[in-house]
């Protein structure tokens, strides 16, 4: 079976619901000693198509504010300095958004002042040099997708919807298992099993 047949099985397979549910792409590890360092990853990858609508995407100065149409937000550099202030304002843009996009000369005062809150959060802003069109940088952010294995040797992620493709889905799917893959050290030797699921359907098995 292969990703697109375990999609389309999780969607046939799943009942009728008021909602659009996700897809996810789970992978449990096996023989894997987490407790290394150098076994863990916390990455991210470009899909081929966009797996999460909900992708909101933020981006921070008067210069690259200026040039944007498709950023789900814009924060001036005024509402940046008013975040130094009260880093409180800041945990909540890194909460409400997927990704940052900063010009590259503020970035220094962010680290300083803010870097205790959004460097926990795996969120510090994607430096953009003055001047630069960003449109593009968001709309490839939008199909990206942040992989962290850590303590538990399990990876859990959305893939896509069932309204999408199963084509599409399968093909962000078989994206994730390579990049995983390659980021093994014994390969899919470490993978114990592949499963792909609808929100609340059951668990497909990939083989």
């Amino acid at each position: 079976m292969n990703f697109e047949t375990a999609v389309e099985q999780a969607v046939e397979d799943g009942e009728q619901r008021n909602f659009t549910e996700s897809i996810d792409l789970i992978v449990n590890f096996k023989d894997l000693d987490l407790a290394d360092p150098d076994n863990r990853f916390n990455e991210d990858l470009k899909l081929p198509y966009q797996a999460d609508e909900e992708v909101k995407i933020a981006v921070i100065g008067d210069t690259v504010s200026s040039q944007v149409d498709n950023a789900d937000r814009e924060v001036s550099e005024d509402e940046l300095e008013e975040m130094y202030e009260d880093p409180s304002k800041a945990k909540d843009l890194a909460e409400e958004f997927s990704f940052l996009l900063a010009e590259a000369p503020l970035m220094p005062k962010i680290g300083q002042h803010l870097g205790q809150v959004f460097g926990p959060r795996n969120m510090m802003p994607d430096p953009v040099q003055p001047g630069e069109d960003p449109t593009d940088d968001i709309e490839s952010l939008r199909n990206t997708v942040t992989l962290r294995l850590k303590e538990d040797p399990l990876l859990q992620l959305k893939v896509g919807n069932e309204g999408q493709d199963p084509e599409n889905v399968g093909r962000n799917a078989s994206a994730v298992y390579e990049f995983i893959e390659r980021e093994l050290p014994q390969g899919n030797n470490n993978i114990k099993s592949v499963l792909v699921k609808t929100t609340m359907g059951k668990p497909v098995e990939v083989e």
